[in-house]
């Protein structure tokens, strides 16, 4: 027993020194040379992942980790993500739902899904991202980064009291005076789209302020530019102008929207009819820019307006041109877009396939289970039917024996007629006849009354009536259906005595006949009032004394 043990021990110690000498992985040194200067050198950044030669031959760990910097550089550089889809399809297959990473990779992938054109796909990826930062309640940079992209593509898709909602979300994550601009320049744009102008403003100023704080040059020329668009958005020229100007006298050519802000300028002049300004900036803009076809409208409509109209229609022809290329490259983007979504179909595909097993046993459960559920519902309509016949046997007989009682009083009252007629010969006899006549219409009303207590409705009546004690604001009345389900079967069941009751006063409504029904059933009154829809005695002693007023009225 004791060499078992010494054996034990040394195998135990042999399998810590194995394990100990397994080399632990250590993160790529580059990698980390490429996340420190990320933010600051995203082009720098970008270089030196481009520079890799073998990604895929790298652990899987830095293989993830170089999928997410490669599609963080890219991003910062503005450049399309629509490369590394593959990229990141293996980064969301290596991190867990419980890691950060995971956040990270569904960002980035709802942004190459929106570059696709699939803003469906992209809004949820967002909010799987959302999910996963719950245990990540302090980072702070990727909650703005995912309700800053999720409120951009809300406003796509016209949901702007929901993007407005998410924008103002990552301005609560926003604590630097760069991103708080950022913030508010979204929120403006969104306004700008709803056509609330003085909100588009406010929020362009707000933007302006932080660009300020953040003392960000570029930052404060867009805002300026933003401004000017938003004021030509509203017609005031003057103050578009003002900002228009601000930004080219605080900018240089090198500057890389210098082309935009002097075809804005020039746009300007065009609209106050500075013909000569606005020739001098938009010529400006296309050295700087020759591909931006708008500057050849605006210079072919003030060739136009001055009537020099061959140089009107050279113009015009060279933005026909642009146009044209410009259509081409959206065909080549569309294409490229068709390509990887194949390529991501096919990825689904092999999804699905794992999947279909599982699909098929929760089908055959779910078909298992509608199969109880109709043996079930079947068994209860059964049920229900043969309840129902019941009742409709004890309708025929209630029926027939009050046809009987009918026939009799029919009787009697010709016997009264017959003993009338022979000048109350047999005094005694009728009024034994008309005695006779009360007990059988007594009968005949507690008979009406036991049929009446068969029904599912005169059971609710009951429930309701155990509420005496309850406050009456809390009390339950009958709904409207029930109200005139109650009142369909009273009138089925009273046939006669509401037709005698229409005949002795016919000014009577339905209401009323109702309620001389359910008092001659032996309802309380409260229970009468809940029949009615009220929870106190209030409206039904109203109508019991106006009710007797009425019947007072006719009886005379």
């Amino acid at each position: 027993m004791r060499s078992f043990i010494v054996n034990l021990n040394i195998i135990g110690l042999l399998a810590v020194c194995l394990f100990s000498c397994v080399p632990k992985h250590t993160p790529n040194s580059l990698l980390q040379r490429v996340d420190s200067i990320l933010d600051e050198k995203p082009d720098s950044a970008l270089l030196m992942l481009k520079n890799i030669s073998s990604p895929e031959e790298m652990p899987e760990a830095d293989r993830a980790r170089y999928a997410l910097l490669m599609a963080a550089a890219t991003d910062k550089n503005i450049l399309p993500l629509l490369p590394y889809d593959s990229l990141l399809n293996f980064a969301l297959d290596y991190y867990d739902e419980d890691e950060k990473e995971m956040a990270e990779a569904l960002l980035y992938k709802g942004r190459l899904q929106a570059q696709m054109g699939d803003e469906k796909a992209a809004i949820e990826s967002s909010l799987e991202a959302l999910d996963v930062l719950r245990n990540f309640p302090k980072d702070t940079a990727l909650h703005r980064l995912i309700y800053s992209a999720l409120g951009l593509w809300y406003s796509d898709c016209s949901l702007y009291d929901k993007s407005l909602e998410t924008l103002n979300l990552s301005l609560l994550y926003a604590f630097t005076p760069k991103d708080s601009c950022i913030a508010y320049h979204n929120i403006s744009s969104v306004y700008h789209l709803r056509e609330q102008r003085d909100s588009m403003i406010n929020y362009g100023y707000k933007a302006l302020q932080s660009a300020y704080r953040s003392g960000d040059s570029a930052m404060i020329r867009d805002c300026w530019h933003h401004l000017s668009l938003h004021y030509d958005y509203i017609e005031k020229e003057d103050s578009a102008l003002y900002y228009a100007l601000k930004v080219i006298r605080n900018s240089s050519p090198t500057d890389d929207n210098y082309a935009n802000y002097c075809y804005n300028l020039g746009d300007l002049y065009l609209s106050a009819n500075n013909y000569d300004s606005a020739r001098y900036y938009l010529e400006k803009s296309l050295t700087l820019q020759e591909g931006e076809g708008l500057a050849y409208w605006s210079l072919s409509y003030l060739e136009y307006q001055l009537e020099n109209y061959k140089t009107a229609y050279q113009y015009l022809d060279k933005y026909e041109d642009i146009r044209d290329s410009i259509d081409n490259k959206n065909q080549l983007t569309d294409i490229q877009h068709l390509v990887y979504k194949h390529q991501t179909e096919m990825s689904v595909k092999d999804e699905q396939m794992k999947s279909r097993r599982a699909m098929t046993v929760a089908v055959f459960i779910f078909i298992f289970l509608c199969f109880i559920l109709i043996f079930i519902f079947q068994y209860r309509i059964n049920q229900r039917k043969r309840v129902q016949e019941r009742y409709q046997q004890a309708l025929e007989y209630t029926g027939e024996k009050l046809r009987f009682m009918q026939q009799r009083i029919e009787e009697n009252e010709s016997v009264i007629e017959l003993l009338q007629h022979e000048q109350n010969k047999n005094v005694e006899e009728s009024r034994r006849r008309e005695k006779l006549i009360e007990q059988l219409e007594e009968e005949k009303l507690e008979l009406r009354a036991w049929l009446f207590r068969q029904t599912p409705i005169y059971k609710k009546i009951m429930e309701l009536s155990t509420q005496k004690e309850i406050n009456k604001k809390e009390r339950r009345v009958l709904t409207t259906v029930e109200s005139d389900k109650l009142r369909k079967t009273i009138f089925e069941i009273y046939t006669d005595y509401l037709s005698s009751l229409r005949t002795k006063y016919p000014r009577l409504t339905d209401d009323d006949l109702l309620f001389l029904c359910l008092q001659q059933i032996g309802f309380s009154t409260l229970t009468i009032a809940m029949c009615f829809g009220f929870s106190d005695t209030f409206a039904i002693n109203q109508r019991k004394l106006r009710l007797k007023t009425k019947m007072l009225q006719l009886s005379e």
